[in-house]
């Protein structure tokens, strides 16, 4: 509250200074059926679980269907690790210890902090965002044979998904290009971990290069996902 107070101080001040009135920048309209391709995205994530919590800034790159590029940085701003996914296949950059572990979704470790991530193939999934007239459910299932329920507001908007694992909510819509996006994510497993992830200036179906979605593991030792303990 204290940081808060001070950025609402600083913001009154240079009005003061300055004269000048501010208004709100004019969203761009939502556009119906409407879905984010490509993502980039400074990110604040937030782990709880039965071990504890922690917490960390990073930035995340997203193609659609089910491939990102997730990293955390330490208070430094030097990097603490790097997390890839392109189907089913995971792989966690450790630069500080010069480990890179390979593996799949279900080879991350149960504690530690990760087991959370185990949702995010079907947190990701291409549910439409907006979808103009309809509320209630929507009841699918997807290619990995998980069922996959859907709720939508009133307003037309995907609040929440659950399966069998556990559920997310979307939070906070904006337009981003006319794209409906979530200002925040919050996923919870059916063990008691939670994710929350809060989306700063997000890039929306903008160019993203290969590269960027490609982990580099030279010079890295390459081990099994299955041997980390946790992080």
């Amino acid at each position: 509250m204290r940081f808060l107070r001070a950025i609402f101080g600083l913001f009154a001040l240079t009005l003061a200074l300055t004269g000048c009135a501010t208004t709100p920048r004019p969203q761009t309209p939502f556009i119906p059926g409407a879905t984010v391709e490509t993502l980039a995205a400074t990110v604040s994530i937030s782990v709880k679980g039965p071990e504890g919590s922690t917490g960390g800034t990073g930035y995340l790159i997203y193609r659609r269907p089910d491939r990102f590029h997730l990293v955390m940085l330490t208070p430094f701003g030097t990097t603490a690790l790097e997390f890839f996914a392109y189907d089913d296949r995971v792989t966690l950059l450790l630069p500080s210890k010069g480990t890179a572990y390979v593996g799949s979704f279900a080879d991350l470790p149960a504690k530690g902090g990760l087991q959370g991530w185990r949702m995010m193939q079907w947190v990701v999934e291409g549910d439409p965002l907006l979808r103009p007239g309809t509320t209630g459910t929507v009841k699918r299932t997807n290619p990995a044979g998980r069922t996959i329920v859907a709720t939508y507001g009133p307003d037309g908007f995907l609040e929440r998904k659950s399966s069998e694992e556990g559920e997310v909510l979307y939070r906070g819509y904006r337009s981003v290009d006319g794209v409906p996006f979530p200002a925040v994510i919050e996923f919870a497993d059916r063990a008691g971990t939670s994710v929350r992830i809060t989306f700063d200036e997000p890039e929306v179906n903008r160019p993203v290069e290969e590269a960027a979605l490609t982990p580099n593991l030279e010079g890295l030792t390459l081990l099994p996902l299955s041997s980390l303990k946790g992080v």
